[in-house]
């Protein structure tokens, strides 16, 4: 945390309108977990608009799935919607974050709005071509999730707009998978990786890769799904995706691991992800 970041005044609205006006002014950030915030906070933060208030905790089927903002990860594992592929990546993804203590506290829309590349739920829900609902003084807009991100810590949130609920569409015919390397169960990923997969008639109609921790955002490699699409599932298809998918990476060397090693590891989880992920949709467990 900055040593700077003392928030002069604390805010808890009970509605929408009042939350975005709040935000508006200037210094006001969002908090809801705090667990990125409260160590990472800005120097620049003036107030804290807590948005626990405004009944943003809840995961509900409604045409696919719609899950709020300040769900934490430990609800979304115990919800019985989340058992059944291929929405049972988002619960795969939420069981890798950190420790249980946690995953009490972090919520899915602070890993989302926090946008750091190695963060687990953005990549499980962009292979489900989730959106995300933004509320802010003019209303509500809905966006792909995919194209939310900016860059690392930049989102296209504007002055006065939260993440209110992401949408998760119906997936029929479909199974999914989410992999993730770190250095410790409980680390952050070195590199993290999901695939979905839809078969029609014994062929792959539809896909998504999407890896993490190796490009500024979330990064969706679209020349590794049209090699996929259309085509009859093979090991041989399966190696050629994982090779396109890891050359499109753009991954750092740090003190965790150089960018060499975490390509050819993107190239690994891939080729795992979308081995699972085909199996799930032929109804393996």
């Amino acid at each position: 945390m900055d040593a700077h970041f003392k928030p002069e005044h604390y805010h808890r609205p009970v509605d929408m309108k009042t939350a975005s006006a709040l935000l508006a002014q200037r210094g006001a950030r969002v908090i809801a977990g705090g667990t990125d915030l409260l160590v990472n906070g800005p120097a620049s933060t003036e107030s804290l608009v807590d948005i626990n208030g405004l009944g943003l905790s809840y995961i509900r089927e409604d045409d696919g799935l719609r899950i709020g903002s300040t769900t934490s990860f430990s609800y979304l594992l115990r919800s019985p919607l989340l058992e059944r592929y291929p929405y049972r990546v988002i619960a795969d993804a939420a069981g890798e974050l950190g420790h249980h203590n946690l995953r009490h506290v972090a919520t899915v829309g602070g890993n989302i709005c926090n946008a750091v590349p190695s963060a687990d739920a953005p990549v499980a829900l962009i292979a489900l071509d989730a959106a995300v609902i933004i509320h802010g003084p003019s209303g509500e807009r809905t966006v792909p999730l995919d194209g939310f991100f900016k860059f690392v810590r930049e989102t296209i949130l504007g002055e006065g707009e939260f993440l209110k609920e992401i949408a998760v569409p119906v997936q029929p015919e479909s199974g999914a998978c989410f992999q993730k390397l770190g250095r410790t169960k409980v680390d952050i990923a070195l590199v993290n990786a999901a695939c979905r997969l839809s078969i029609i008639d014994g062929l792959i109609s539809d896909s998504r890769i999407v890896l993490g921790a190796v490009y500024p955002t979330p990064l969706r490699v679209r020349a590794a799904e049209d090699m996929l699409n259309g085509k009859e599932f093979t090991v041989e298809l399966v190696a050629k995706t994982a090779i396109i998918a890891s050359d499109a990476t753009k991954p750092i060397s740090d003190h965790r691991a150089s960018a060499e090693y975490r390509r050819e590891i993107s190239s690994v989880l891939v080729k795992r992800a979308i081995i699972k992920a085909y199996g799930r949709a032929e109804g393996s467990p």
